[in-house]
């Protein structure tokens, strides 16, 4: 971008620019550019480019006993990544794993920030969620004795949806809805530019509200809630012999009718669910992740159907459906070690 561009979308004098510039220029991170002709102005401008590369920030996503870790740049590109199981499942393994992934990268990248990201706030079937509570602050002192940078530790749904949401902010979204469909359902709520975290860090816990009339019963003893219509668990309980979600809905492609009712069910409920939502919060955005892929696919009808007899704001919601894999996970808890490390509160 040219300067004046710079100083106009911030709201700063040229002057005070100049001085942060030169901060920055300093430190590696910017560069001047050629001047370029401005069709706007007329006039040739100067041109600043960040320096991407500068730094690297490394996030681990914790999905069971499985850790998947990638290193992104500063503009969010992934420059490694690496994966492995682990043994024991204690936190202290996993900080270990963190310690070694940092000091293997480090050989060829200047890493400054590590973060570590599961279901923190999601108390459920998946066992991350103990290694990951278990991370505590000596683990992290420990961490930062031997390796100089900082550990962040946060819920994966909170680093999804961050990393959903910081680009858009210059795009004018300041609201948005993430919904994440697994073993646990993961609500990120935005909202005001700033992620809903609640008085004890527990926001979004909206995977037991009511969503068809006619469910199975969840194990907290609720009959119809989204939970146990639309997780990957209780998909597979519904349908005796059927190992994963993408089995269920392959036997519904191929004709089978409870495995067909089963995911009709799902895509039903998680529009429902969508639909509370947005009237809670009249989001700019709702996205959906994880298996909400799975669940839609051949469904999408049923699923707008419900959400449009729940929601009441009387127009249409914008629903986005981005491709997550797993290492995405991963970019989004490197993403969020980046911006922890950028801003004062990290959100």
């Amino acid at each position: 971008m040219s300067r004046s561009d710079i100083a106009r979308k911030l709201g700063i004098s040229r002057a005070r620019l100049t001085a942060i510039t030169r901060d920055l220029e300093e430190a590696g991170l910017l560069v001047e550019g050629q001047r370029e002709l401005r069709a706007s102005t007329g006039r040739p401008a100067e041109m600043l480019h960040a320096v991407t590369t500068a730094f690297q920030f490394l996030g681990l996503h914790l999905r069971g006993t499985d850790v998947i870790a990638a290193l992104v740049d500063l503009d969010g590109t992934v420059v490694w990544e690496d994966s492995t199981s682990l043994q024991t499942g204690s936190p202290t393994e996993v900080v270990d794993l963190a310690s070694r992934w940092l000091h293997e990268t480090a050989s060829s990248f200047r890493v400054a920030a590590v973060a570590v990201c599961g279901p923190l706030h999601r108390v459920g079937l998946d066992p991350a969620h103990e290694q990951i509570r278990g991370i505590g602050d000596r683990l992290q002192e420990e961490f930062a004795e031997t390796s100089t940078v900082p550990l962040w530790v946060e819920d994966d749904v909170v680093a999804l949806t961050a990393f959903e949401q910081w680009p858009q902010l210059s795009e004018g979204q300041n609201s948005m809805v993430l919904i994440s469909v697994g073993q646990e359902i993961g609500f990120g709520l935005v909202t005001d530019r700033q992620i809903i975290r609640g008085a004890h860090g527990t926001a979004g816990r909206f995977d037991h509200v009511p969503v068809v009339t006619d469910g199975p019963e969840c194990p907290l003893g609720h009959h119809g809630c989204l939970w146990s219509v639309c997780s990957t668990t209780a998909v597979v309980r519904s349908v005796p012999g059927s190992t994963s979600m993408s089995e269920v809905s392959a036997r519904a492609d191929s004709g089978d009718q409870l495995s067909t009712q089963v995911m009709e069910r799902a895509a039903e409920g998680l529009g429902t669910a969508a639909g509370h939502v947005a009237n809670l919060l009249d989001p700019d955005k709702l996205v959906l992740t994880g298996e909400s892929h799975t669940v839609l696919r051949g469904r999408l009808a049923s699923f707008h159907a419900a959400l449009r007899r729940t929601h009441l704001g009387g127009r249409e919601v914008q629903v986005d459906l981005p491709d997550f894999d797993f290492v995405e996970w991963a970019r989004a808890a490197a993403g969020l070690a980046l911006y922890r490390s950028l801003t004062t509160q990290g959100y």
